[in-house]
C-alpha cells in the first residue's frame, strides 16, 4: 500500500513545494546569513530536472559548482581592490554565461553561472559580506541543494508531467559576438548604477534582466517579460495569506502549514494555466523570494516589501526591454536555409 502512495501524480508538487519552504524556514531561524540562497538553488534544480537525475549526473554537477562556488567566486575577491581588474573578470563571466544560453537557452551552467557572478558582485560590494566567507558559503549553499534535491526524489518519486517543456529551438537563436559583447557590457553598467543607488533589490533586479536577456529569440523574450510581470503579481496574492498571519504573530508551525498550502495551490493554478518549465520555475522563485521577505520584515514593513519587489520586476522588466531593443538585432538561423534549397 506504500508503494502508490508514495508514487502519487502529486508528488512532484510535493518536492517542490516542501522542501525549499521547510529550508527558508529552516536558514532564517537560525540565523544564517543568506537564509534564500539554499532554498533558491533546491528550486532551480527540482524545476531543471523533472525526473530524478542520475547520481553521476549530480556529482558531475558538484564538480561545477565546486568551480564555480570556490575558484571564480576566490578570483572575484582578489581582484575585488582592482575595479578595472574585477570589472573585466565579471564581464567575461557574463559574456561566456550569454554564449552559453544563446547556443542552449536551457544551460544549466550558464544559468548558475550568471547566478553567481550577480551574487557574488552584490554580495562583495554591496552587502559587505567577508570575502573569505563568501566561497564557503556559496559552496555549503549548492551542497545543501543538491542533497536535498536527491533525497526529495528517494521520499516523493514521480516524474513531472503535467508541465509543459518549453518550446525551444536552434532555428533563430544566434551565436552572434557582437550581441553577446552588448549584454554582458549592458549587465555591467547595470549593475554598476544599480549598487551605486544602494538599493535593497539590486540582487533582485539584476537577476531578473539576466534571466529576460539571456534567451536569444527577441519573441521569446518578449512574450517573457508578460509572463514576469503576470507570475509576479500572482505569486503576491499566494504569499497574502503568510502576510496575514505573520503580521497576526502566529506559531512559526502554523505558518509553516499555511506556506505550504499556499505553494501547493500556486503549484495547482500553475498547472490548470499550463505553464512552461520556465515559467513555472519562475513562479516558484517569485513564491519563494517572497516568503522571504514576508518572514524577514516585520508587520506594514513586510507589506511594503511585498510592494517594493513587484516595483523591482517592473523596472528590471523595462530596463530588459530596453536593451533588447537597442540590440536591433534580427534572428539568424543557425542553418543556412538558402543552402538547404539548393540540394
Amino acid at each position: 500500500m506504500c508503494g502508490p502512495m508514495f508514487r502519487s501524480a502529486a508528488n512532484p508538487i510535493i518536492r517542490l513545494v516542501l522542501f525549499p519552504v521547510l529550508l527558508l524556514f529552516y536558514f532564517q531561524s537560525n540565523g544564517d546569513p543568506v537564509p534564500i540562497l539554499t532554498p533558491m538553488f533546491v528550486v532551480i534544480f527540482l524545476t531543471m530536472m523533472p525526473s530524478k537525475p542520475p547520481l553521476k549526473m549530480l556529482l558531475n554537477l558538484l564538480v561545477i559548482l565546486f568551480f564555480i562556488s570556490f575558484l571564480l567566486v576566490t578570483i572575484g575577491s582578489i581582484l575585488k581592490d582592482t575595479p578595472t581588474g574585477y570589472a573585466l573578470f565579471c564581464w567575461s563571466l557574463l559574456f561566456w554565461g550569454f554564449y552559453r544560453s544563446h547556443a542552449n537557452p536551457k544551460d544549466i551552467l550558464a544559468t548558475l553561472s550568471l547566478m553567481v557572478v550577480i551574487m557574488m558582485t552584490v554580495m562583495n560590494f554591496q552587502m559587505g559580506i567577508s570575502t573569505s566567507f563568501l566561497p564557503s558559503l556559496m559552496f555549503k549553499g549548492v551542497i545543501i541543494a543538491i542533497i536535498f534535491t536527491y533525497l526529495s526524489f528517494l521520499l516523493f518519486p514521480g516524474d513531472e508531467q503535467d508541465i509543459k517543456a518549453d518550446q525551444t529551438s536552434k532555428v533563430g537563436a544566434q551565436e552572434n559576438v557582437a550581441l553577446i559583447a552588448f549584454k554582458a557590457t549592458t549587465m555591467c553598467i547595470v549593475l554598476f548604477v544599480l549598487m551605486s543607488t544602494g538599493s535593497s533589490q539590486t540582487m533582485l533586479i539584476a537577476i531578473t534582466i539576466v534571466n529576460i536577456i539571456k534567451i536569444p529569440i527577441a519573441e521569446d523574450n518578449r512574450i517573457y517579460s508578460q509572463n514576469k510581470v503576470i507570475t509576479t503579481v500572482v505569486g503576491i496574492f499566494f504569499t497574502l495569506p503568510v502576510l496575514a498571519l505573520f503580521s497576526f504573530g502566529v506559531p512559526t508551525w502554523v505558518l509553516i502549514g499555511v506556506t505550504l498550502f499556499c505553494g501547493l495551490q500556486l503549484a495547482g493554478y500553475a498547472i490548470r494555466r499550463q505553464c512552461s518549465f520556465s515559467i513555472y520555475q519562475l513562479l516558484f522563485t517569485n513564491f519563494t523570494v517572497l516568503t522571504y521577505q514576508v518572514i524577514k520584515h516585520q508587520g506594514i514593513t513586510s507589506l511594503d516589501a511585498e510592494f517594493w519587489r513587484l516595483l523591482s520586476i517592473v523596472i528590471a522588466i523595462l530596463v530588459s526591454v530596453l536593451i533588447l531593443n537597442l540590440t536591433k538585432h534580427s534572428a539568424k538561423p543557425l542553418v543556412n536555409i538558402k543552402k538547404q534549397n539548393q540540394h
